[in-house]
């Protein structure tokens, strides 16, 4: 068995909390561990027989079969693999602001202590430095990931349209109930399951981005305008006002 749908991103917008609903669900298959497989983007050299044989050996039948993997949304080779293997595969995506979600992602990283960028050690990586003459590979991490309607028109160049699902974070932190409905009847699943995460938190950390260690008001202003424009593109491309993240 091969997946029907993927979760394509993006990085720092609940992908791990949905992950866990589409755990719990009967009707849904999603492997256990890892939350992100990135398959096409890390591993695809050892071939599909090992990807199917290593994440989906314990299908058992449901209507929806699929994985997680936040690097595909920004990967185009990923993106040109998937379209050769799994042409009709579905694709869901969740965004939120780009400034929040770049904050949040280098805060998982070195507020945490991930991957041994540890700031008491001397190994931080400031967020401004995305914005240096030699941060580029910082930018790619940090920033390109925000550049939503760029991704999502050069998947719709491999895909079409109605393959794929764009939710808005605003959306799951205020009603994660109707946003999991929302989900679930997408993927053609019974939309009335109840998964015990609904009502639970997805940033229990929000109001860190205003503390000590958050995010430094100019940058902010600066990365707002690196954001704009793309954030202008994504309002017609979605036909939805996103005016609150700029």
């Amino acid at each position: 068995m091969l997946p029907n749908f993927l979760h394509i991103g993006a990085p720092k917008a609940a992908s791990s909390w949905l992950w866990r609903v589409c755990k719990e669900h009967p009707e849904i298959y999603v492997p256990d561990n890892p939350d992100n497989v990135n398959f096409f983007t890390v591993a695809y050299h050892r071939g599909l027989e090992w990807y199917e044989k290593m994440y989906f050996a314990d299908y058992t039948g449901e209507p929806a079969a699929g994985e997680f993997s936040n690097s595909y949304m920004m990967y185009e080779p990923a993106l040109q693999r998937i379209a050769k293997h799994l042409p009709d595969v579905r694709f869901t995506m969740t965004i939120r602001n780009p400034i929040e979600r770049a904050w949040y992602h280098w805060a998982h990283l070195h507020l945490k202590k991930k991957y041994g960028l540890d700031p008491d050690e001397g190994r931080e990586i400031p967020l401004d430095r995305v914005l240096h003459h030699h941060g580029h590979q910082w930018c790619r991490m940090f920033v390109e990931p925000g550049l939503y309607a760029f991704h999502l028109e050069r998947i719709w160049r491999y895909f079409p349209k109605e393959h794929v699902l764009v939710t808005v974070y605003d959306d799951l932190a205020a009603d994660n109930a109707a946003y999991a409905r929302t989900y679930f009847e997408w993927l053609g699943v019974d939309p009335d399951f109840q998964s015990s995460l609904i009502g639970v938190t997805t940033n229990p950390d929000r109001g860190a981005i205003d503390g000590p260690h958050g995010l430094k008001a100019e940058l902010r202003e600066e990365l707002r305008l690196v954001f704009r424009e793309d954030i202008d593109r994504l309002q017609d491309l979605l036909d939805r006002d996103l005016s609150a993240w700029g």
